[in-house]
């Protein structure tokens, strides 16, 4: 037999996925240089865990700052209204002036149904009727609604109950300032004059908001509908959208496609003051995130080069002993690697809580974390990563073997 032959049946195919044995090796080297270089190595890992961890606590605060603050703005009240449109006539084949002016005034109620389809989103649409009226003798504002609904958009509105809960059939909420001048009280009762029919009704709290509901008195849609014998119609319907202006006007705009007989109204100066707020944060966190990332790269920079310094002798004996670039290539981005995932992973963890006792410091809960997170942070990582270990790596692999021997 050919002693060619017998030298290669004793060896693996050619290849390195046939070659087990390189990767012992390479991670031999790998676990060993981490070992004899581990204060360089703990440096770099908190140069990535460092910009992880913001990127990581941002991405978290961008999603959970915007529900909360969306939340929170919601205490100014509704920030589109739905109102009917001028000209418009409001049943199918009579015209505006032959429909009269209390009929142009008002909405369809059951046309708002399409409302949260249009919008393609879960939204609280509040339906009112207005009316003018008294109120125990005194000129009021009558105010048809869902009135637990309407306190979902006004959350901050402060009502004193009656310390009796109101026997069964319709009641009324009293503004403050209306129930002052009429001296009444929550639980007691009040006369309703809304123009056509009058009612007495127990008063089931009293309304304190400091505007103008403070003159108004609320009463159940349907009763108001009744009393007026306008049923199924409104004067407008109120909503909450999330996310500024532009949110509100996409909104509008839907709304007014959905709807040929109602007109979509953003209230500008809540939705603005909403966006103005939301993107300042978004700005600030931005520029705080790419800050920390440039000074947290600088680092990994400065770090990465010290140890291709350190480890000159090194890569000239593996080059002497027949070392190529593409292994000088796979060491070096094998501890580059291995640093940018265990950053990535230990600043997901600093962020998650990091996240959580912002949330608790802002808004009194946690602001939970996203698993969307977790591909963007370790994406970015392994990015910074490579992106500091290019200049390195190029004085790596220039690195010649005799002059690095002789300590040149």
């Amino acid at each position: 037999m050919d002693s060619s032959r017998t030298a290669a049946a004793g060896r693996p195919p050619a290849g390195l996925k046939h070659e087990p044995g390189r990767w012992v090796t390479s991670a031999r080297f790998l676990l060993r240089s981490l070992n004899m270089r581990g204060p360089a190595f703990l440096l770099a890992f908190l140069a990535v865990t460092v910009g992880s961890t913001v990127t990581a606590t941002v991405l978290n605060l961008k999603a959970g700052l915007q529900e909360k603050m969306s939340r929170e703005l919601r205490a100014y009240g509704p920030n589109l209204l739905i109102v009917p449109r001028a000209g418009v006539a409001q049943d199918e084949g009579e015209s505006a002036q032959d429909a009269g002016p209390a009929a142009s005034a008002t909405l369809d109620e059951q046309s708002l149904g399409a409302v949260p389809a249009a919008l393609g989103s879960r939204v609280t649409v509040v339906p009112v009727l207005i009316a003018g009226g008294t109120a125990a003798g005194h000129a009021a504002t009558i105010v048809g609604a869902d009135f637990e609904r309407l306190r979902r958009l006004y959350p901050g509105w402060r009502i004193e109950p009656a310390p009796q809960a109101p026997p069964a059939g319709p009641a009324c909420v009293l503004g403050a300032a209306l129930a002052r001048r009429a001296g009444k009280r929550p639980g007691e009762q009040i006369d309703i004059g809304t123009g056509i029919r009058p009612a007495t009704l127990p008063i089931a709290g009293v309304l304190s908001t400091g505007e103008s509901e403070d003159e108004q008195v609320f009463v159940p849609l349907a009763f108001l509908q009744d009393r007026l014998d306008r049923p199924g119609r409104v004067s407008f319907a109120a909503l909450s959208i999330d996310g500024g202006v532009s949110e509100v006007e996409r909104a509008g705009a839907a709304i007014d496609r959905s709807l040929p007989r109602a007109q979509a109204r953003p209230l500008r100066a809540i939705a603005m003051a909403q966006g103005a707020i939301l993107e300042r944060l978004d700005r600030m966190m931005l520029l705080l995130t790419l800050v920390i990332l440039v000074l947290s790269g600088l680092c990994l920079v400065t770090t990465l080069m010290s140890m291709v310094v350190e480890r000159e002798s090194e890569v000239g004996l593996a080059r002497a002993i027949g070392a190529g670039d593409g292994a000088i290539f796979r060491m070096f981005l094998g501890e580059v690697g291995l640093l940018g995932v265990l950053g990535a992973f230990a600043g997901l963890l600093l962020g998650a809580g990091v996240t959580r006792l912002i949330g608790r410091g802002l808004f009194g809960a946690a602001i939970e974390p996203r698993l969307s997170v977790v591909p963007v942070v370790l994406g970015l990582s392994m990015v910074i990563c490579l992106i500091a270990v290019y200049v390195p790596l190029r004085r790596a692999l220039a690195i010649q073997p005799a002059a690095a021997l002789r300590g040149d």
